[in-house]
């Protein structure tokens, strides 16, 4: 029985040998192979990540840092006044926080209250068509679509 050019069985199709096809054997044995562009990418996106950590961490010491410092200054503005002037720069900072916090407080629920409005209201849009005189007919047509597509007219009272 005569032989196939791959070698092997007849009805089999051909084997690739690792000269001719170097990809394909790579890629069934081992991990995918890829191409220059795609390892550039790759690296590029790696020292990105490894950036970002170290920017992160950076960011990190230099907050710990911060708030080290003014602890220190807290206890250093603390340890040269009387009992009477340290309970009340004590009191005065208590009293400081707890209306930054009440501000903050009532910033959340106004903030709550717009949100809450705008869902049951409905969002005003405004459209500034100013420079639509330097554009060609396509960048027109194309701003209409964006617009309708959006549908920021849907609603009778947000049409301008």
């Amino acid at each position: 029985m005569p032989e196939s050019p791959g070698g092997g069985d007849a009805g089999a199709p051909p084997q690739a040998t690792e000269n001719e096809n170097p990809q394909t054997e790579r890629t069934a044995a081992g991990p995918p192979v890829l191409s220059k562009n795609a390892r550039k990418k790759l690296a590029k996106q790696q020292r990105f990540e490894a950036k970002k950590a170290e920017k992160k961490a950076a960011a990190k010491e230099q907050k710990r840092k911060e708030v080290e410092r003014k602890r220190k200054e807290w206890e250093e503005s603390l340890a040269g006044v009387s009992k009477e002037e340290k309970a009340k720069l004590i009191e005065s900072r208590r009293n400081l926080r707890k209306e930054r916090m009440e501000k903050r407080s009532l910033e959340k629920e106004s903030k709550r209250e717009r949100l809450t409005v705008a869902r049951e209201r409905g969002q005003n849009v405004v459209v500034d068509l100013q420079f639509s005189h330097l554009m060609n007919p396509n960048e027109i047509h194309s701003l209409v679509q964006q617009v309708l597509f959006g549908d920021f007219f849907k609603h009778k009272e947000n049409m301008i």
